[in-house]
């Protein structure tokens, strides 16, 4: 067996164990999800992928609006969840460097706090953009290796999961990473859940006031715990 897939192997049984223990109770709430709704500005009628799925959160949003849902995992058990949790989608259980689906047929590709897990990640990025059509979109969840949580759970507390293939990156190295593969960034944002579960105990008035549907946070970017990345394909000059 290649090193590649025995990584692989140890991913999908670390998800597989950790849904089966805990649930949808490891995810951020299904509410968080409507973020990358409103990024993305996603319509009725748009065929959407999530890339890294795990139980649905996202796709019931997408499918609640009127979209075309696909999601593929490489946890047989968080397949499964998903295949209950929103069965109008077509979940598909299979590895994000091999996309079992068709060139051209996406609208919407998101990968949502799971590309930073991928053993190939350019290949990953390569099958994206194979299976999306001409002027799509693309939101990608992603983890900051210079925020103050990844240093101090990582480097002083030393918890990186091995396990489970917990990476992070940089902003530059993001952005680098993106461009270098035939991607346009469009924006950047920081990761909306913190801030909003900060104001959550507030009234929905005052809230609305405060928070943007869409906030720039109130760091530095490059000091967010997560970024999230609107991109799409780059076009032949």
């Amino acid at each position: 067996m290649s090193r590649s897939k025995n990584k692989q192997n140890k991913i999908k049984d670390w998800f597989d164990e950790t849904y089966k223990e805990k649930g949808f109770s490891y995810l951020r709430p299904p509410r968080a999800y409507k973020a990358f709704i409103n990024i993305l500005k996603l319509k009725s009628g748009n065929s959407v992928l999530d890339v890294g799925c795990g139980p649905g959160l996202f796709l019931k949003l997408a499918h609640e609006i009127g979209c075309n849902c696909s999601g593929i995992d490489l946890s047989q058990q968080a397949v499964s969840m998903a295949q209950s949790y929103v069965p109008e989608s077509d979940i598909r259980l299979g590895n994000a460097e091999n996309l079992p689906f068709l060139d051209n047929s996406f609208d919407v590709v998101v990968c949502l706090g799971a590309l930073e897990r991928f053993v190939n990640l350019e290949e990953a990025l390569a099958q994206q953009l194979r299976v999306a059509k001409e002027n799509s979109l693309f939101c990608f969840l992603v983890r900051n290796s210079n925020s103050f949580l990844w240093f101090f759970n990582m480097k002083i507390l030393k918890r990186q999961n091995r396990a489970g293939h917990q990476n992070a990156k940089s902003l530059d190295q993001w952005i680098n990473l993106f461009e270098s593969n035939e991607f346009t960034i469009e924006k950047i944002f920081p990761d909306q859940w913190p801030l909003q579960k900060i104001t959550s105990f507030l009234p929905l008035g005052i809230r609305r006031k405060l928070l943007p549907t869409i906030h720039n946070g109130v760091l530095p970017l490059r000091f967010a715990g997560e970024f999230v990345f609107l991109l799409s394909a780059k076009t032949s000059s």
